[in-house]
């Protein structure tokens, strides 16, 4: 995960949290899958990894201070308001309420994405590039030490959200034949669990990313890290990376000791 002054690295007891101002904080992981069977069925562990990355993200942004957040959130009310502004045109260019719901689902994910790019500065996406280039360095048994060996891994990840965040696109689009005939608290909750199946099918993609239908699914998420979600690294940002990622590392050993 990564953010304006640093990456958070997460594994599955640990996290580990290093920025430019101080050093690596880290901490135990408090999730309710480590807590029963029940948590981990498939559909509910998947809004319950939802809800709990959302606690995780509000309250490392919280540490940060206001001020990181102030303009992403500027430019989010300014994608929202515009959205809105075309929503109310779309409605007399598209007739059709089915086809206009799919165009506005498009709007709303493309314009959320540039508030992102635009508004949470370039130093996130140099973070994002370099906390993918440590995951896929260490996969490919590197030494996570020689930040020149680092470097040359790709920026892109098959696990990144990014690739999540089109395949949920993509469901919500064919799920507007069903939502577009629920009353507005059910279509909450089936939006939500559209967005669970999403992270479902994510994981299952996961299990064989090379094969011909993953990376099909894959596609467009990698295209996005290539070109808005992910920027280059420098030497500084891929200091931080290796850093959380050693230190979830060396946590999540002991525990196997």
């Amino acid at each position: 995960m990564a953010f304006g002054n640093g990456v958070l690295m997460r594994g599955p007891h640990y996290w580990a949290w290093a920025t430019e101002d101080r050093e690596v904080a880290h901490a135990p992981v408090r999730s309710l899958l480590h807590r029963g069977r029940i948590a981990r069925i498939p559909i509910l562990r998947s809004v319950i990894t939802l809800a709990e990355m959302v606690v995780l993200m509000v309250s490392v942004h919280r540490r940060n201070g206001a001020r990181r957040g102030a303009r992403f959130a500027a430019f989010l009310l300014g994608a929202l308001a515009l959205d809105m502004g075309l929503g109310f045109l779309l409605v007399y260019l598209i007739p059709n309420e089915l086809a206009g719901n799919i165009v506005s689902g498009v709007l709303i994910f493309i314009l959320g994405i540039l508030a992102m790019r635009l508004g949470l500065g370039r130093a996130v996406w140099r973070y994002h590039g370099a906390e993918h280039k440590a995951v896929n360095a260490y996969e490919g048994g590197a030494d996570l030490e020689d930040l020149e060996q680092v470097a040359r891994y790709s920026r892109v990840h098959d696990r990144c959200g990014t690739n999540l965040a089109v395949i949920a696109l993509l469901m919500s689009l064919v799920s507007y034949l069903v939502l577009q005939y629920l009353p507005l608290v059910l279509g909450g909750v089936y939006s939500l669990l559209v967005i669970a199946v999403a992270l479902e099918f994510f994981r299952l993609i996961g299990r064989k990313p090379t094969s011909r239908a993953s990376r099909a699914f894959l596609a467009g998420g990698r295209a996005l890290q290539r070109s808005i979600t992910t920027a280059e690294p420098g030497p500084e940002h891929l200091k931080l990376a290796c850093d959380a990622l050693r230190c979830v590392l060396d946590l999540e050993a002991g525990i196997r000791q």
